[in-house]
């Protein structure tokens, strides 16, 4: 990911750097927040963290800018001697996502860094295993490209099926996580989508995964050796 660090402490910010850095990020420094603005006109970023203090303007304002220029999903963190909760509040009220007290404890520093990147980790909507893909916005799913026709709760134990390769699944586990709402159907009904699904996606073996009956406990999903 590219961070940015606004610190006018020249030592601070290198040893933020080095920590980031470390972490396989990249790393811009800039000394004040007019440098900081004028960047982000032109170069895209995912990560600021940046000083309350700076020599030339208010952390306030350098917020707001970031804020404009790119949006409210790039994490902001804010480095700051005030440790009141009346100063924190005000931070946080501004549209920051964190603050972590001077002086900095690193180890803090990076689990904070760590916390919110995984916060905002992008969520997956395409998966593929095989020759089979499955597209969970649009609850599609092509094999060798090809879109294949599913009922609805054919895809949503498709999905449960590929989700969970190499574990046994057992038909009640199954009937619970597909059918909960309905009434009335048994694990007779888990064996009549397995079959339905084997044949449609090609889980013997020809999508490069195998849909076993695992005898007295369920259904397992395995790759194939050598697909």
């Amino acid at each position: 990911m590219n961070f940015v660090v606004v610190e006018d402490s020249r030592s601070q910010a290198e040893v933020l750097k080095a920590l980031l850095k470390s972490e396989g990020h990249q790393v811009d420094v800039f000394a004040d927040g007019a440098s900081c603005l004028e960047a982000i006109k032109s170069r895209s970023f995912d990560f600021f963290i940046i000083d309350w203090n700076l020599p030339d303007m208010g952390g306030d304002e350098v917020l707001k800018r970031v804020r404009e220029q790119c949006g409210w999903d790039v994490p902001v963190v804010f480095c700051t001697g005030r440790t009141d909760e009346e100063a924190a509040a005000d931070i946080l009220r501004l549209g920051a996502d964190d603050y972590i007290p001077k002086p900095i404890r690193y180890m803090e520093f990076m689990a904070r860094i760590h916390a919110l990147l995984r916060r905002r980790k992008p969520r997956v909507s395409t998966l593929n295993f095989g020759g089979i893909e499955i597209d969970l916005d649009g609850r599609r799913i092509r094999l060798s490209g090809a879109e294949v026709e599913l009922t609805q709760r054919e895809f949503e134990l498709a999905v449960i099926l590929l989700q969970n390769i190499g574990r046994v699944l057992s038909r009640d586990e199954l009937l619970t996580s597909v059918w909960a709402r309905d009434a009335g159907v048994d694990t007779r009904t888990v064996d009549t989508h397995a079959s339905r699904l084997r044949k449609k996606l090609g889980l013997s073996g020809e999508s490069g995964l195998m849909l076993s009956s695992v005898y007295g406990q369920g259904y397992r999903l395995d790759t194939v050796q050598g697909s």
